[in-house]
């Protein structure tokens, strides 16, 4: 083997595929493709927590002071008070000081109190049950846990925990609604569609057989864009090739309506994910003369 292609695959796998290119290749199930196909390099992903809180613990007090001191206000009361301590002023530090110490003790506490919250949402979305396939039979286990190439089954009036592929659904023109009120705020059912060679898997044994890889762009976070393409193979030695689009996507955060069930792939997971990508980080609130 060339040695150049040997240093591209190293590389390809110790950095990780979304640091190497800007596609990533998925194994529906993690199968591995049949002989004759690319070849198999495992690829490493984020799993699926998804974390809003702004805090931990470790870093709450000096990333808290920071951000209140970058406040105008607080940052010249702080001058202040570091003035009166050091050179013999009048009045007495107490009469900034105290102030100072009140308002960003409070501050504090609200804040402290708000990212708790958030830490409690995230844990409760994070260890909220998901149904997928495993050996043809269908096994439960917490949302974090889900990897990129999972199968998952989601019932009706269930939210999807991470952004699938589309495979199959119980109707039987292989169609399905969802409303996205959470991502974009409209209440109307949307109408995906599965892949047209794996609309007919029904059952779970039907969709643990299938083979099949999917190449797709990384994420972004454009709720209305996805280009990709899914290789199905069955007992011909060249691949079936399907486009993939917007269509075929599901999205993390939408909730299925109207239909009983769907099988789908995971392609996109944690912080990847396109609500994860739109979340806007929580930062205080300052007026436009402090910005």
């Amino acid at each position: 083997m060339d040695c150049s292609l040997v240093r591209t695959l190293v590389q390809r796998y110790c950095a990780g595929e979304e640091n190497w290119v800007d596609s990533r290749t998925i194994y529906v199930g993690h199968k591995e493709p049949p002989p004759g196909a690319e070849a198999y390099i495992p690829q490493r992903y984020p799993d699926n927590r998804i974390v809003s809180a702004k805090y931990t613990f470790w870093n709450f007090i000096p990333k808290n002071l920071f951000e209140q001191f970058r406040r105008i206000a607080n940052f010249y009361f702080l001058i202040i008070f570091l003035v009166q301590l050091i050179i013999d002023t009048p009045t007495s530090p107490v009469t900034s000081g105290l102030p100072l110490f009140f308002v960003i003790t409070v501050t504090a506490i609200k804040q402290g109190y708000e990212d708790w919250l958030r830490h409690k949402a995230d844990n409760a979305m994070n260890q909220c049950p998901v149904h997928f396939i495993q050996h043809g039979k269908l096994v439960r286990k917490q949302s974090r846990k889900l990897r990129v190439g999972d199968i998952v089954m989601v019932k009706e009036d269930e939210t999807f925990p991470c952004d699938l592929i589309f495979l199959s659904s119980s109707r039987g023109d292989g169609t399905c609604h969802v409303t996205t009120a959470s991502l974009d705020g409209e209440s109307s059912h949307k109408t995906h569609y599965a892949v047209q060679d794996t609309k007919g898997f029904h059952t779970e044994e039907d969709i643990d057989g299938l083979h099949a890889t999917i190449e797709c762009e990384q994420p972004q976070p454009d709720l209305y864009k996805f280009v990709g393409r899914i290789n199905v193979y069955n007992d011909q030695n060249d691949p079936v090739v399907r486009p993939l689009g917007s269509e075929n996507l599901l999205l993390r955060g939408a909730t299925l309506k109207n239909t009983e069930k769907i099988f789908g792939v995971a392609i996109y997971t944690g912080m990847e994910t396109k609500m994860a990508l739109n979340y806007q980080s929580k930062s205080q609130k300052r007026s436009a003369v402090e910005k």
